[in-house]
């Protein structure tokens, strides 16, 4: 089991979110700290070395994954507008 830690950004973002995006982002960060590596919605982001993004429809979790300590911390919660979207959130990576 993989624990899921949440920065105070995406602390801030995930308290902005309407109650059912809420429950849904619940069962995904309960998916994640089970496996993280069997969703197909999980991508390694380019140019990071333990940077990863779980894609629901829209929007994106960011999270740099540590299995050594068997961690995940999640950075950030967004809706995908663009392309550019990840090159501003990279450096939170």
């Amino acid at each position: 089991m993989f624990e899921v830690h949440l920065t105070k950004r995406a602390e801030r973002e995930f308290a902005e979110l309407p109650d059912i995006l809420k429950q849904k982002f619940y069962k995904e960060f309960e998916h994640l700290s089970s496996n993280p590596f069997i969703r197909s919605q999980v991508k390694k982001l380019q140019g990071t070395e333990n940077g990863y993004r779980l894609r629901i429809g829209r929007w994106r979790i960011l999270f740099a994954l540590f299995p050594k300590e068997k961690r995940i911390e999640v950075v950030d919660i967004f809706m995908k507008k663009g392309k550019e979207d990840y090159q501003k959130r990279k450096k939170l990576l």
